[in-house]
């Protein structure tokens, strides 16, 4: 399979008559597998027997899990090596169904796609193979769930941040790995320019899905999610609207799709664009067109109003009832306050927009019963 894999890769008719004729010995030592007629590590991990990874310090091994929608394992298989062919065993257990979305408002027609291209799952479990800290003993695992698949594997994030890696001009400092990376490049495992995990970003905004996640916040652990469906409805018709934004673009709507900060250079900008309302922490993507009334229903519920328009209805709430507690302008505000916040964020907001009334000599509270507010005299 490692002769197949080189002689596609190289894709000549000499360098196939060459390869052929080698020993085991010879294709091994001219690919670096054998040095001075020894194995390397690299050579046990992509070709070697499992029957002698006892030869290893720490075998390395894969872990597929399944698991339901209540968070329990349903099923499990570990891969030992070889891992030049493990790719295609892992991919025989997951389920790659047909997910179906309306990627525009106009259109009636649902847009059929599997939910996870191969490609794209392919270069990042290759990855994982490559850049994975075999000192360190652990597994590498594929976490299968109904609409998400999460690898892992042991080691930190070389770049350092995702950001750096979806920079055109990006270039890596260093391979942990140097020889097994190089090898899988000849193998037609990897990608070969180091852009492996910008086309597996673009592959994801041509689907109009949500891009990647790389979590980096477990040490010594680099764990990236794949998301198989829509998150939010408003990102798929924008990049559908839009096809012309570049990567990094695309990478800011989708953090804000998931509830994630950004800078406020990069809010700046995407207000510029008309792409994002409301105020920082509780930015959502803005709707140029409804597709329905309950959308349009759901995006006025999401806006935030000026503050100004709910101190006035508190004004009006205590020229027609005199008296109010706290409690009762909850009772007046609660369902009109934008569904982006959390309960503590609105009671926080009810406080604040009493706070700006009283400090504006508009409202004072009750000499004869404090916990009531009235119209200042």
């Amino acid at each position: 399979m490692a002769r197949e894999k080189y002689k596609e890769k190289l894709d000549g008719k000499y360098v196939n008559e060459e390869i052929d004729s080698m020993t085991d010995e010879e294709f091994l030592t001219k690919i670096k597998l054998l040095f001075n007629g020894e194995v390397t590590n690299a050579a046990m991990v992509l070709l070697g027997n499992s029957d002698y990874d006892n030869l290893m310090p720490s075998p390395p091994m894969i872990m597929w899990r399944l698991y339901d929608s209540q968070g329990e394992v349903k099923d499990y298989e570990l891969f030992p090596i070889p891992f030049i062919n493990v790719i295609d065993k892992i991919f025989l257990k997951i389920r790659n169904l047909t997910y179906r979305y309306l990627p525009n408002q106009t259109t009636l027609f649902p847009t059929n796609t599997q939910q996870y291209d191969t490609w794209l799952l392919r270069e990042l479990l290759n990855n994982c193979i490559a850049h994975s800290n075999y000192q360190l003993g652990g597994r590498i695992y594929v976490n299968e769930f109904e609409d998400q698949i999460i690898m892992s594997n042991p080691g930190n994030f070389i770049p350092v941040n995702i950001e750096s890696v979806l920079q055109i001009s990006y270039n890596p400092p260093f391979y942990r790995n140097q020889l097994l990376a190089e090898t899988m490049v000849k193998f037609h495992m990897i990608d070969t320019a180091t852009m492996g995990i910008r086309k597996v970003f673009r592959i994801q905004k041509d689907k109009y899905f949500p891009l990647p996640d790389y979590d980096l916040s477990v040490y010594n652990q680099v764990s990236v999610t794949v998301y198989g469906k829509m998150l939010n409805e408003n990102y798929t018709h924008i990049l559908y609207d839009h096809p012309e934004f570049d990567l990094e673009t695309v990478f800011l709507l989708d953090r804000i799709q998931k509830g994630l900060s950004i800078s406020k250079e990069s809010i700046a900008y995407l207000r510029k664009l008309k792409l994002i309302e409301g105020r920082k922490p509780n930015l959502f993507l803005a709707a140029s067109v409804s597709s329905s009334k309950e959308d349009e229903a759901q995006y006025i519920k999401n806006k935030v109003f000026n503050d100004q328009y709910y101190k006035d209805m508190m004004v009006r709430y205590l020229k027609e009832f005199n008296r109010a507690t706290k409690k009762e302008f909850k009772g007046l505000l609660w369902n009109k306050l934008p569904d982006i916040l959390n309960d503590d964020q609105k009671e926080k907001k009810i406080s604040n927009l009493l706070s700006s009334l009283r400090r504006a000599n508009i409202i004072e509270t009750d000499p004869d019963n404090r916990i009531q507010w009235k119209l200042k005299e």
